[in-house]
C-alpha cells in the first residue's frame, strides 16, 4: 500500500474533489487501485493520475460522463478523434442556438412597438421540390433543419441539378411540439431522381395567404397570429399545411434582426 496514494492526496494532485472521485468510482469510470476492506478507504496509483486528468479535461469541455467512458475505452486514435469531432459539432450547434437567443433578446430590447404585418393573397403555381421529411426535437430543431438542407443540397450536387427557388420548411402536423414532423425542401425545375431518404414530388398549386416576417425565428409566432386573425376576419379557412420560405437567414447575415421569412398558408 506504500506505493498507493490515499484518496485525499490523489484529489490534490488531480484537482478532482473527493466527492467526484467517489462518484466516478460508483459509475465505474475511475476505479481505485485498492479499497481497504475494513475502512472502505480508497487508494489510487500514481499511474491513474493521467486518466483522472483526461476525465477532468473532458468534463471541463462539457462532455457527458457516458461519452467519456466510451472514449476512454477506445483503443484506436482515429476513433477517439471521431468522438471528439462529434462532441465539437454538438457544441457548435449549441453555440449557434445561443447566438440566436441573444439576437432575439437584443431585438426585443430595441423594439419599442409590436410589428404590424400586412397579409396578402396570391395564387401559388404547382412546384416540383426535393425534400427530406424528419421528426424533430424542439431543442435541436434549428440544427436538424440545417442538416436536412445540407443533405438536399448535396443530393442536388450529385444529380447536377440547380435549385429553382429558396429553401422552405413545411409543417404538416396539426400541433407544434416535441417529435413533430417537418418537411424541409428546395424547389427544382422538374421532378428529379431523389436519393433516399429524400423525396421528389410536386407541391400543389393553390391560393395562399402570406406575410413577411422580419426578425429572429423565435418571434415568427407573431406573423402566424396575424395570418390566422386575417383569415378569420375575411372568412377564409386554412386548408393545408403552413410553409416558411427563407428569403434571408444565417448564411446571409449574422444579425438575426435582419432575417426575412415568408409564411404562406393555403386558404379556401
Amino acid at each position: 500500500m506504500k506505493n498507493l496514494l490515499p484518496i485525499g492526496r490523489f484529489s490534490q494532485i488531480t484537482r478532482l474533489s473527493v466527492r467526484m472521485l467517489r462518484h466516478y468510482d460508483e459509475l465505474g469510470l475511475l476505479k481505485p487501485a485498492l479499497v481497504d476492506e475494513d475502512s472502505g478507504y480508497r487508494y489510487y496509483s500514481l499511474a491513474q493520475a493521467g486518466e483522472a486528468e483526461r476525465i477532468r479535461l473532458l468534463r471541463s469541455l462539457e462532455m457527458p460522463l457516458e461519452e467519456i467512458r466510451e472514449l476512454l475505452s477506445l483503443p484506436d486514435p482515429k476513433a477517439v478523434k471521431a468522438s471528439l469531432e462529434r462532441h465539437k459539432t454538438r457544441l457548435e450547434a449549441q453555440v449557434a442556438q445561443y447566438r440566436e437567443v441573444i439576437g432575439t433578446l437584443e431585438h426585443l430590447t430595441q423594439q419599442e412597438t409590436e410589428p404590424v404585418y400586412t397579409v396578402k393573397v396570391r395564387q401559388e403555381a404547382a412546384q416540383p421540390v426535393l425534400c427530406k421529411r424528419i421528426r424533430v426535437n424542439m431543442a435541436t430543431i434549428g440544427s436538424e433543419v440545417d442538416t436536412a438542407l445540407k443533405d438536399i443540397y448535396a443530393c442536388l450536387g450529385i444529380l447536377g441539378v440547380r435549385p429553382a427557388g429558396l429553401p422552405y420548411t413545411l409543417y404538416p402536423d396539426a400541433e407544434y411540439g416535441e417529435g413533430m414532423s417537418l418537411e424541409v425542401g428546395i424547389p427544382t425545375e422538374g421532378p428529379v431522381n431523389a436519393l433516399p431518404p429524400l423525396v421528389s414530388y410536386t407541391l400543389p398549386g393553390r391560393p395562399v395567404a402570406y406575410v413577411l416576417h422580419i426578425g429572429p425565428y423565435p418571434e415568427v409566432g407573431r406573423a402566424y397570429r396575424s395570418l390566422v386573425a386575417w383569415m378569420r376576419e375575411h372568412g377564409h379557412e386554412a386548408v393545408g399545411a403552413p410553409r416558411e420560405v427563407y428569403l434571408s437567414g444565417p448564411t446571409q447575415t449574422e444579425n438575426s434582426a435582419e432575417y426575412r421569412t415568408e409564411i404562406l398558408w393555403p386558404i379556401g
